[in-house]
Parts: C-alpha cells; sequence; structure tokens
C-alpha cells in the first residue's frame, strides 16, 4: 500500500487542479481551496506529504552507505618484485 503513495498523491493532485466543469484558471483554483478547507485536516496532511517527499528523500539518498569495492585480492601480486626472472 505504502508503494503507491506516491502515485495516489500525484493523481490526486491532477484530480483536484482540475475542475469537472470547464473554467478559468482562477475558479479552479477556488475550488481547490475550497476542497483543501473542507477536507481539513486530512487534506492538509496531504500536502505535507506532497511537499515533504522530495526533502525527505533527498536526505535518504545522501544518508545512505556509500558502496566500497571489495579489494581484489590479485592487486598484491599483480606490481610484485618478487617474481623470478628465468
Amino acid at each position: 500500500m505504502m508503494a503507491y503513495l506516491g502515485c495516489v498523491l500525484f493523481g490526486l493532485i491532477f484530480l483536484v487542479m482540475s475542475a469537472k466543469s470547464s473554467g478559468a484558471m482562477g475558479e479552479r483554483v477556488d475550488r481547490t481551496l475550497t476542497w483543501l478547507h473542507a477536507w481539513a485536516p486530512f487534506s492538509y496532511l496531504l500536502l505535507l506529504i506532497l511537499l515533504a517527499a522530495p526533502v525527505v528523500s533527498f536526505k535518504i539518498m545522501h544518508s545512505w552507505p556509500k558502496h566500497v569495492e571489495p579489494e581484489d585480492p590479485m592487486a598484491r601480486y599483480r606490481h610484485g618484485d618478487d617474481v623470478l626472472d628465468d
């Protein structure tokens, strides 16, 4: 369920932004604000999640441990000077 939360929020924003009848942008904004206030605090929580998701994902990506390549076991033999010449 949590995997689809971003998709649901993305679709919800377009659903809220588009008016059922074709109208001006101001009418759409008025309907969106009316919907936000009618469904408060649920709508405010959705907006908070939508706005916080990029910040949280940025923090997670930068705090993720860096991948360290394992040491090549043959590296110490590659440049060895103890090789006997025939």
